[in-house]
């Protein structure tokens, strides 16, 4: 394959509607990428569909590739056949300028004559093939192992969770201790305020008292014959 023409679609003379398109996805076509945009994939057998639906605003494309592609072990380093299955959509929208407006939307004019859809393809294909390519002889071992990574990761995180845990009761077992012994000496200082105001109270009260009692044994000192006098003497006047 020489060139990507194959894969070209007029859609000047498309009327509104669905219209479908299937493309033989073979080694020349793989083996093109290969040279020009340096694909890791060299050669599959697939098929692929695209069905444009058309409208006054936009063509709606969607693309569907079923088949298989030779890729390499990452691990063992042997070919083997990995299935693919895609289903991709891209909206052409018609607009004054041509150009990609996000990896999903392209914008084109009415003047614009044909949409190849070769790099699509491809493109779908290769996010289609997994970082780790393994052989399928490997599959059920990998898997095993990171089932087992992912039990281990669930351990440590137990083990953080109760060890996290059992922190937090110690803190709060601490914080209660803290606070108990916080009231009990609250309650200390509150007995002694207390009694230090009987205290006060009481040392008032018998000043008071003695006051009293010291009058009384002044009044007592006093002879009782000037009272006498007194009573005499106011009479007189």
């Amino acid at each position: 394959m020489k060139n990507l023409r194959t894969f070209e679609i007029d859609i000047v003379a498309l009327k509104s509607g669905l219209h479908s398109f299937t493309f033989h996805l073979d080694n020349s076509f793989f083996a093109y990428f290969k040279e020009h945009q340096n694909g890791f994939i060299e050669k599959g057998n697939c098929n692929a569909e695209v069905i444009l639906e058309k409208n006054e605003h936009l063509i709606r494309a969607t693309f569907s590739i079923n088949g298989t592609v030779e890729l390499v072990c990452d691990r063992s380093l042997d070919e083997f056949d990995y299935e693919v299955e895609v289903e991709e959509i891209i909206l052409y929208k018609y607009s004054e300028e041509e150009r990609e407006l996000t990896e999903e939307i392209i914008l084109i004019t009415r003047r614009t004559p044909n949409i190849n859809v070769g790099e699509f393809l491809y493109e779908f294909l290769m996010l289609d093939i997994p970082m780790k390519k393994l052989h399928p002889r490997f599959w059920e071992e990998d898997e095993y192992l990171d089932e087992y990574l992912d039990d281990d990761s669930n351990d440590d995180s137990n083990e953080y969770s109760d060890q996290y845990t059992e922190n937090n009761e110690l803190d709060y077992l601490e914080d209660e201790d803290f606070e108990q012994e916080t009231d009990s000496k609250s309650d200390e200082d509150a007995d002694q305020k207390t009694k230090k105001i009987n205290f006060i109270y009481s040392s008032d009260s018998s000043k008071e008292e003695d006051n009293k009692t010291d009058s009384s044994s002044e009044e007592e000192k006093i002879d009782p014959r000037w009272n006498i006098l007194k009573n005499l003497k106011n009479n007189q006047n």
